[in-house]
């Protein structure tokens, strides 16, 4: 459980690399209101764990955030999340690319899911892991306005597999119901 949720943090901190976190392109009347805001905090998070700044990551999220790894390991809290953070900035870096697929905002809470891949590079050995596979990110508005992530969930696979010309050499399948999920969690709070 403890590497799956090192490693998934590990994956937003090449996304500034990459220099992306994308958005599926639509027309401008058929994106979510705030689909534009969700980029930015996207990128933010990213950017933040890439460079290291894990006192600017905790406070993207509520003061009772969550963060769920693919195994269902969950961390709750500014004081847990620090501590990921940490262990993640000093044992990873990565190269990270987020595809968001939906964004929706409901109220004072709003979610942003889509896919990811990521090549993590392990700081004491260097070796390289491949991960893919899906995330889900429930925001809630705080006090002043902002955007906070009330929950963030990820999916997926790690393989030392070499890349492929497809994509990363192990892919996982990710729940056919991440939407549901989200809708699900915005109806219940």
């Amino acid at each position: 459980m403890q590497r799956w949720m090192v490693m998934a943090v590990g994956l937003a901190m090449g996304a500034m690399a990459w220099g992306q976190a994308t958005q599926p392109s639509a027309p401008a009347d058929e994106k979510p209101k705030g689909a534009d805001t969700f980029a930015v905090l996207r990128a933010e998070w990213a950017r933040n764990l890439h460079d290291k700044r894990v006192a600017a990551s905790v406070a993207e999220y509520a003061p009772e955030g969550e963060f769920m790894d693919p195994s269902g390991g969950r961390v709750r809290g500014a004081t847990a999340l620090r501590e990921l953070f940490q262990t993640i900035t000093v044992t990873y870096d990565s190269d990270l690319k987020f595809t968001s697929e939906h964004t929706d905002v409901r109220g004072e809470l709003a979610y942003d899911s889509g896919t990811y891949t990521e090549i993590l590079i392990v700081r004491a050995s260097g070796r390289v892991e491949h991960s893919s596979g899906s995330y889900l990110t429930i925001y809630e508005r705080g006090k002043g306005g902002e955007w906070l992530i009330a929950e963030q969930m990820w999916t997926g696979s790690i393989s030392d597999a070499p890349e492929t010309a497809g994509g990363v050499g192990a892919r996982a399948v990710a729940p056919a119901d991440l939407e549901s999920a989200a809708m699900q969690v915005l109806r219940l709070r």
